[in-house]
């Protein structure tokens, strides 16, 4: 588990008003409501180092701009008055001018002391996710509610893979954990092993702590923290390694640098779900469940996991109601319709994810296409209740398919 203050000292967040973002309604350019940051801007005028994002569905229409904000009493000056304080904002900048009204913002107080403010647009596929990141338990109002980040621990897997997700910067996590990184060497030098092989060191470490048939959510959750922590710290090493040898040359070679940067990118993001599979392909082996990985139902369709198996599938005699698919995902997002065209006898469809909380738009969307939600128990609170099932609950369904 990760402390959300080893990268935010505050949060505070609030939905954005008319008059804050609306030029037909004021050009002050300013945002309003925000006495309580005086805990966490101080009482003084400053102009405070700022990254503000805003986070669209699209990856091609999401805005990002560093820049300085301006934090001051509007009332200095008239000792009658009591202070009222307000954070000025530029013009130019284009992340806000793209809000609208009704639109989340999240202030995060870095502990470098720069200040990340977050738009989340109102009708985002992301913002449960969003609001998870940030210890929101809902959606704000438009008065200013503060989270205390001291109080909050949440899964280091879940809250790189969300960061990642959504281009969010996080530092440093996993810094706390216990250093593996002299076994990682010993065992692969300094190099990336296959996932398959992080994975079972992941389950080597872990060893009898595991309980993959009486407690199969939980097991799964913890594979996948260690398997997190892991390559974390191995990739710690390796690219600072890199970075040390190549840093000096990339001023006059950028495109080696966006080179590099992209290949750790997509290394990051190909992990994460097959790492998720090698865990369940376990998990599954431990139940002693009829499966297979990866094979093909109709035309170039593959199913992640196919239950009980692709000669039962294609055999036109073997009941459906006995036929299982489970579709795994570390996020949805749209991506959760390609399933659809997947194991076309199969109805209902099942996918596990582990993104924390879904829109209720796209739950609706989930229902109607018969698509049920497999999420791990730790995550199941931040969906509405009896709209998923757990690890634990689907393989049930699975053996009782199997031995009917």
């Amino acid at each position: 588990m990760e402390r959300l203050s080893n990268h935010f000292t505050s949060i505070a967040a609030k939905q954005l008003t008319e008059v804050e973002v609306n030029p037909k309604k004021s050009n002050q350019h300013e945002l309003q409501g925000v006495q309580k940051l005086r805990e966490m801007l101080g009482s003084e005028r400053r102009r405070v180092a700022s990254t503000c994002i805003y986070l669209a569905d699209e990856e091609s229409d999401r805005l990002s701009q560093e820049g300085q904000l301006t934090w001051y009493d509007s009332r200095k000056g008239q000792p009658n008055r009591s202070a009222e304080y307000r954070l000025y904002y530029q013009s130019s900048n284009e992340p806000l001018r793209s809000a609208s009204a009704g639109d989340t913002l999240v202030y995060a107080y870095r502990p470098d002391q720069t200040l990340l403010l977050v738009i989340i647009p109102r009708e985002s596929q992301l913002q449960p996710a969003l609001l998870w990141l940030f210890g929101l338990k809902k959606e704000p109002g438009t008065l200013l509610e503060i989270v205390d980040p001291e109080q909050i621990e949440v899964p280091l897997s879940l809250l790189n893979y969300i960061a990642e997700e959504t281009g969010i910067a996080i530092y440093g996590t996993g810094s706390l954990e216990k250093d593996w990184t002299q076994l990682l060497l010993d065992r692969f030098g300094a190099n990336f092993p296959t996932t398959r092989k992080l994975s079972s060191l992941a389950l080597e470490t872990l060893g009898d702590d595991l309980g993959p048939v009486e407690e199969p959510d939980t097991t799964l959750m913890a594979l996948i923290e260690r398997e997190e922590v892991l390559f974390k710290q191995l990739e710690r090493y390796i690219v600072s390694e890199y970075l040390a040898e190549n840093a000096s040359g990339w001023s006059n070679d950028v495109d080696a640098f966006i080179s590099f940067s992209l290949s750790v990118q997509n290394r990051r993001k190909s992990r994460a779900g097959h790492a998720l599979e090698n865990h369940l392909e376990w998990i599954f082996v431990k139940n002693n469940i009829n499966f297979e990985r990866g094979v093909k139902t109709e035309k170039n369709s593959k199913p992640d996991f196919l239950f009980p198996s692709q000669k039962a599938y294609r055999d036109d005699h073997f009941p459906d109601k006995n036929l299982r698919m489970l579709g795994v995902k570390t996020s949805c997002k749209d991506r959760w319709r390609q399933i659809l065209n997947e194991a076309h006898r199969i109805s209902p469809k099942h996918l596990l994810t582990l993104q924390p909380g879904i829109s209720v738009h796209q739950l609706t969307e989930m229902k109607d296409a018969k698509v049920n939600l497999v999420i791990p128990t730790s995550i199941q609170r931040y969906y509405p209740a009896n709209d998923t099932e757990s690890l634990g609950r689907f393989i049930e369904i699975i053996k009782e398919g199997q031995d009917g």
